[in-house]
């Protein structure tokens, strides 16, 4: 018996030993466990302990994992719901919510936003914590722990060095806008930090913060990204082991020069351990076959077919051909640049506002994605939606959840047992 290990003060089970009631306990999934801690004070005690926890974690890695959302219930409180791949909520953590009052120049109060009218974002992650920002309020993030419930608020100025910039050379404040933050954490000391890509009138500039529940950290200026990484589309960036990766927008390359330097489906990278750009690394060579193969095919219509997701710990490039066909090119080899294409998907799942969002380990495919109609409304950034999964050992689509906004969801790596 492990001194570190907790037992059952009482196993409420006969003769069963106690070391053995915690064997037979870790061996259960996390929904019945959950449904056990009704058996007796002990039971719950032990289920619910950090340890306990951990072990059955390591012991249960392929669990599937939970979502995260946003929510707003009838009275008009907003959050963030935990709930499996079926929609079911298992735990609502609401936010202590925001009121903002406009003033004019006489100090007197000319307008009053709350949270009421307002709705969460929840930032596209794999984590055990749960980044969001606000719909109205977008440049200000919150980092939540689910088990706990506890929110950290990062802080929504400038680095020191981009205001000392900023109090130099003066320019609007119309000209300074945040355009896209990255959330991930470091392989290696497991800490938790956030990229920040804004615009500071014609240039972008990357920020880096380090955070844990104590210390809020502050933003720190790093180098200026490569020219032309898409930061204008949510779906053109993911994050995986502590990298941030963007996709180029190669068109902008032909708009100045007049001819493509950049290879299509082009991937700029940023490591959240050194803190440094990686480097530009060159899409599949088989999408510009495809472009030169297909006739009527432009450079423009291709950018905007291209994607990025976080399938199973890879880096994939999604080329949805919208009704045709949608590849999926998985990076297997960074230093040799080499994808493969390990799927093809048929018609019915290549759809325009799709996007992969979850691979199982039995093969299934999870979507997000919005009705056509209403993502051609709205220039594809907002609508209601579903999370479709996608089975290749029979090709059929099932619709699982309804999604106030499918752009904005998190995966939850945390336990069930935690919440």
């Amino acid at each position: 018996m492990f001194p570190s290990k907790p037992l059952p003060a009482a196993s409420s089970s006969g003769d069963l030993p106690a070391d053995a009631l915690y064997e037979v306990l870790l061996l259960l999934p996390a929904k019945e466990l959950c449904r056990l801690r009704a058996v007796c004070p002990a039971w719950r005690a032990l289920t619910s302990d950090p340890l306990f926890v951990a072990a059955h974690m390591s012991r249960h890695r392929t669990a599937l994992p939970l979502l995260a959302m946003g929510y707003c219930d009838g009275s008009g409180v907003n959050g963030v719901a935990i709930s499996d791949l079926s929609g079911n909520v298992v735990r609502r953590i609401p936010s202590t919510g925001y009121e903002v009052v406009r003033v004019n120049t006489s100090g007197d109060a000319i307008g009053r936003f709350t949270s009421k009218d307002d709705s969460i974002c929840v930032v596209r992650t794999r984590l055990d914590l749960v980044c969001f920002n606000w719909n109205f309020f977008s440049g200000s993030f919150w980092v939540l722990n689910p088990a706990t419930g506890a929110a950290i608020d990062l802080p929504m100025g400038f680095s020191e060095e981009i205001v000392h910039e900023l109090e130099v050379n003066p320019i609007k404040e119309y000209s300074c806008r945040r355009e896209l933050f990255a959330f991930g954490q470091v392989s290696s000391s497991r800490e938790y930090k956030a990229l920040r890509i804004s615009r500071v009138d014609d240039r972008k500039v990357c920020e880096v913060i380090t955070f844990d529940d104590t210390n809020h950290g502050s933003w720190r200026r790093k180098q200026d990204p490569p020219s032309h990484i898409c930061t204008s589309h949510r779906m053109r960036s993911a994050v995986v082991n502590g990298v941030v990766y963007f996709l180029m927008e190669f068109c902008y390359s032909n708009y100045e020069t007049g001819v493509i330097t950049i290879e299509p489906g082009s991937v700029a990278s940023f490591n959240l351990d050194t803190e440094e750009w990686m480097g530009v690394l060159r899409g599949p060579e088989q999408l510009e076959r495809f472009l030169q193969e297909s006739r009527g095919y432009t450079y423009s219509g291709l950018e905007r077919e291209l994607s990025l997701a976080e399938l199973n710990g890879c880096l994939v490039v999604v080329h949805n051909t919208y009704d045709i066909s949608m590849d999926l090119w998985f990076l297997t080899d960074f230093e040799k640049g080499l994808w493969v294409k390990k799927y093809s998907l048929p018609s019915h799942v290549a759809r325009l506002f799709w996007y992969p969002f979850l691979m199982l380990d039995d093969g299934r495919i999870f979507f997000s994605g919005m009705d056509c109609l209403e993502g051609i409304l709205s220039g594809g950034e907002q609508g209601e939606g579903f999370l479709q999964c996608y089975d290749p050992r029979n090709g059929t689509c099932t619709d699982e959840v309804k999604l106030r906004d499918p752009r904005k969801i998190g995966i939850y790596t945390g336990s069930l047992l935690s919440l």
